[in-house]
């Protein structure tokens, strides 16, 4: 199926209410079969983000304005899919308490008001360890959300030209602003939890 990715971008855009590939093929007349093919075959990466936003970015950070480099991770719940190192368990802070379903990073350009995607990691809890509490074992991520969030900014970097980072507070490692400020060159803005960071600058 030709140009299947922004066939089904355009299909999640324009749905007001659940998306399913039934629904999508039920829309387009097409076999659902075909759909679940496509999706499991596709890589639906960062590299393929890349690819498809690369000239609007390009375009974009040519401006004078001032240029933001966000990032943010958001879970998406699925409860009732098997789990594996990639759906599985999460804390959402936004709910204060632990989900299934899969984590993932983003990476958001910022220009004069105008948004775009420009990376895109998923956490993968691909590793067992023991919990010292309760003896059980329990996933853990061989890469954390940290280090993608420095992989990231330093791809970006290597990619296009952006004055500013910002991040919220579990961002807001010494490591992060170090790799910003020191290594990057890059200004950055990250929040605090209250309480719990002694700030001290780097110069």
């Amino acid at each position: 199926m030709d140009n299947f990715g922004d066939l089904y971008s355009d299909y999640l855009i324009c749905s007001t209410s659940y998306t399913t590939a039934t629904g999508m093929a039920r829309l387009l007349s097409i076999k659902h079969d075909k759909i679940t093919r496509e999706l499991s075959n596709g890589n639906y990466d960062s590299k393929y983000l890349w690819k498809r936003v690369k000239p609007y970015i390009k375009e974009l950070t040519q401006s004078k304005e001032v240029i933001t480099l966000s990032f943010d991770d958001s879970i998406e719940e699925k409860r009732y899919t098997d789990e594996s190192e990639l759906n599985c368990w999460h804390y959402d802070h936004s709910l204060g308490r632990s989900v299934k379903g899969v984590n993932f990073l983003t990476a958001l350009v910022e220009v004069g008001g105008m948004r775009l995607p420009c990376g895109v990691e998923f956490v993968k809890k691909d590793t067992w360890v023991t919990d010292s509490k309760t003896a059980k074992k329990k996933r853990k991520a061989s890469v954390t959300k940290n280090e993608l969030f420095r992989e990231m900014l330093g791809e970006c970097d290597g990619k296009f030209h952006f004055d500013y980072v910002l991040a919220d507070s579990w961002y807001s490692s010494v490591e992060n602003m170090i790799c910003c400020k020191k290594e990057l060159k890059r200004d950055f803005i990250m929040a605090f939890k209250r309480g719990h960071i002694n700030f001290m600058g780097i110069n």
